[in-house]
């Protein structure tokens, strides 16, 4: 057998060759994470050259023009199944349809024929230089990159020598990749901080969100800035483990700490586990060290994994609750600002965990002050992303509520006493006009 250095010379091809093996007609998936930006480049310049080649990415980082202007539409069926702030102008001008999918159903809607999606005609994704054995990593974005290289009639892979290596499930043999790029070029992911009046704010409610958490614990947390001040108010915690779809900086943090080291988790114990690591983490400390494990995001977001897990404890964010506890956590009514993700299946899971709970966290108010973000009804067209029966405890600036095993009266009461007094009166009087006689 010839060695695999061998192989990987061969297999090499640019940026502008890679892109040529689209065929009208063709599905092409994109890597999660940061993206191929050479090839999405050579990829854009086909505009006008192919038809109804369908692109699917899942959150897009970047403000790539092929996302947000309206002329590759000429060529691209462009479609996210998240939003992300690179797809956001598109989005709101139509030119990006989204999927909504609960990403580890996607291997049970393939195996039962009702989808094509896992099956892309090409893959372009992103991996590390291959190790002294030929094995690359797919860095802090394993996601699902690893399962649709694998079922994709052509995997593609940019070549990032950025790219950090860790344990868990999250390497792939340089044969099991058709073709490499080795192009680079610089990418911005540009978040920009919370505004420093929500500052504040975000730190109250990570205070309280976090005094719900006991020593122990398994956590889960979504990203943003809530989510991060939640982290640095479990630093006096002792025992936690982390079981999450994304590990945040303050993750990363608290394994760093030894706060986080798994001692008490039913499943890996002794492991952190995500099916990412946002880029603002430490991944210096995470690259090929054994205390972290990234899997398939179909594996760490499945109900029974999360289940399974004692006293997991999940916090998410939402845009919007109702008087009931309907978050709608995704669109601003019928316009999508995020994703179906992993918030719901979270939620549920950790209700049935073992001794496990689940966390709302949101500000009062939005539009700095103008608007209550506890509302009597969801504005029309919102989707709901966490039903109301698996709705526990909610998480404000002003407070902590427990909305489980309360009426439709008592969880509005709750929840009116946490929401930002200016709006506490209209709220009354709307709840007495739905619940009361």
């Amino acid at each position: 057998m010839e060695p695999w250095q061998t192989r990987y010379k061969d297999k090499l091809i640019s940026a502008t060759a890679a892109a040529k093996l689209v065929k009208s007609g063709d599905l092409v998936r994109l890597h999660i994470g940061k993206p191929p930006i050479p090839i999405l480049d050579a990829l854009a310049k086909r505009n006008g050259e192919v038809e109804h080649v369908t692109v699917i990415q899942c959150y897009p980082l970047n403000t790539h023009p092929i996302w947000n202007e309206p002329q590759y539409s000429q060529s691209f069926n462009l479609i996210v199944d998240y939003v992300g702030a690179g797809c956001r102008p598109g989005m709101q001008k139509h030119y990006v349809d989204f999927m909504p999918v609960d990403y580890p159903q996607y291997a049970k809607q393939m195996e039962d024929g009702r989808t094509n999606t896992w099956e892309p005609d090409i893959f372009f994704g992103v991996v590390s230089p291959p190790d002294e054995k030929g094995y690359c990593s797919f860095g802090n974005a394993l996601w699902y990159n690893k399962d649709v290289a694998k079922t994709a009639k052509l995997f593609v892979a940019k070549v990032d020598p950025t790219f950090i290596r860790t344990q868990g499930d999250n390497w792939i043999h340089v044969s099991e990749i058709d073709y490499l790029v080795e192009e680079t070029q610089p990418f911005n992911l540009g978040t920009p901080p919370p505004p420093e009046e929500e500052r504040g704010t975000l730190e109250v409610i990570g205070e309280f969100a976090a005094s719900l958490i006991r020593d122990g614990d398994t956590v889960q947390m979504g990203i943003g800035g809530i989510s991060e001040s939640i982290g640095y108010f479990l630093m006096d915690k002792n025992d936690l483990g982390i079981h999450s779809e994304l590990m945040t900086v303050t993750h990363v943090e608290l394994v760093k700490r030894g706060v986080a080291n798994g001692k008490y988790k039913s499943m890996h114990k002794g492991k952190a586990v995500a099916a990412m690591i946002v880029g603002a983490a430490d991944l210096e400390f995470v690259n090929n060290n054994p205390a972290f494990e990234l899997y398939s995001v179909l594996y760490t977001n499945a109900l029974p994994t999360i289940a399974a897990q004692n006293h997991q404890v999940a916090v998410n964010s939402t845009l919007a609750i109702d008087l009931t506890g309907q978050a709608a956590a995704e669109s601003i009514g019928p316009q999508m600002y995020s994703g179906i993700g992993g918030q719901m299946t979270f939620m549920m899971g950790a209700m049935y965990s073992k001794g496990g709970r689940s966390i709302m966290v949101l500000p009062a108010t939005a539009k700095k002050g103008q608007l209550s973000r506890i509302v009597p009804m969801l504005e029309p067209g919102s989707t709901l992303t966490t039903p109301r029966q698996y709705m526990d405890f909610v998480v404000t600036e002003f407070g902590i509520v427990n909305l489980q095993g309360k009426t439709q009266r008592q969880r509005a009461e709750a929840l009116i006493s946490i929401a930002h007094p200016d709006f506490q009166a209209e709220l009354k009087k709307q709840a007495k006009k739905m619940f009361w006689p």
